[in-house]
């Protein structure tokens, strides 16, 4: 049995947890925040669905009655597409209300066993050569064989270790907010392109619906009361964010005892539409890779996660690219 420490409770670090857990190790998942945490919504591909079925997850999230679609609708220049998922087979994918989404990981995780502190700040490593022997934090150390760093952008254990950012292309804010009593609640969420960037619309509750505005004209800045106009005649709920979703990736995606899953170990812009999917794999990927520490040497499993990570990542750039150029949007970026 090993003892591992993840750092963040939010997808990735969950996926981690109960994969590790499923396998008989020893959890504790640290966060500096009280869940369940404000978080743009989200839409998911049906393809998901294995994944949630090996977390033991897809019966709670099923029955969570998060909206149904089958579908995107992408606007251009006044005229609209839609794209089934797949026609033939009536798939439909998943509308999700994040709050909802994360809690139901998180409390799989810890129903499995695992020790779930949250409000809890680290302030420094305690470090063994390249290994971590423990994370501090102003109540506690806690001592691990393996660390997973699941603390999204901030990649907080990744900084303390001193690993480097590839940065592609100029910089990419991206702004979410929701709005209640708009008149359009979409079924399906839309996409809509002009010549700066796109605004992505749909419902996630009763009422409810999310929207997130991404302008890759980096010298414009957005109004602090922008709503997209479809929604103007509702109302904003919660607190307007912006995310630097530059993209970028970890010159190192495991290092010593430590593994970058999720957001930590690269960031794309919302455009992919993968954000949730890739934390769900690497976390699992990250817990599966820790089992085979036993029959592989430590090398072998940093250069076959990097690997995938790496090939994740170039894959996830190539279909941006793809996308932003069907839509005449330059990027300015190139493949790692």
């Amino acid at each position: 049995m090993r003892k591992v420490t993840i750092l963040g409770a939010g997808p990735a670090g969950s996926s981690a947890a109960i994969q590790l857990l499923k396998a008989g190790h020893q959890v504790t998942i640290i966060d500096r925040v009280k869940f369940p945490r404000h978080a743009p919504g989200e839409t998911l591909h049906p393809g998901v669905e294995p994944l949630l079925k090996q977390l033991g997850v897809w019966e709670e999230i099923r029955n969570a009655n998060f909206l149904r679609h089958t579908g995107i609708e992408n606007t251009s220049n006044g005229i609209g597409t839609f794209e089934a998922y797949n026609e033939e087979e009536s798939w439909k994918g998943f509308q999700l209300f994040r709050e909802e989404f994360d809690n139901i990981l998180l409390k799989k995780a810890i129903e499995l066993g695992a020790a779930f502190k949250p409000n809890i700040t680290p302030s420094g490593l305690i470090m063994n050569g390249e290994h971590i022997k423990a994370v501090k934090t102003a109540e506690n150390v806690y001592e691990a064989d393996y660390f997973v760093d699941a603390t999204g952008k901030r990649a907080w254990l990744a900084t303390e270790m001193g690993v480097e950012y590839k940065r592609i292309g100029s910089q990419k804010i991206a702004y979410f907010g929701y709005v209640k009593d708009a008149s359009l609640n979409p079924i399906n969420p839309i996409i809509e392109w002009d010549e700066n960037g796109w605004t992505w619309i749909a419902q996630v509750k009763d009422n409810q619906t999310a929207w997130v505005r991404l302008d890759l004209d980096e010298h414009r800045k957005m109004d602090n009361n922008w709503i997209p106009p479809k929604l103007r005649d509702g109302r904003s709920t919660g607190t307007r964010k912006a995310v630097d979703v530059t993209w970028r990736i970890a010159g190192q995606c495991s290092i010593g005892n430590c593994f970058l899953v999720g957001d930590a170990s690269f960031v794309l812009d919302p455009g992919s539409s993968h954000g949730v999917l890739k934390a769900i794999m690497s976390g699992m990927m990250a817990a599966h890779l820790m089992e085979q520490t036993g029959t592989h040497s430590m090398a072998k499993v940093h250069q076959h996660y990097n690997s995938w990570v790496r090939n994740q990542f170039n894959h996830d750039i190539e279909k941006l690219m793809e996308m932003y150029e069907k839509y005449e949007i330059k990027t300015n970026a190139n493949n790692v």
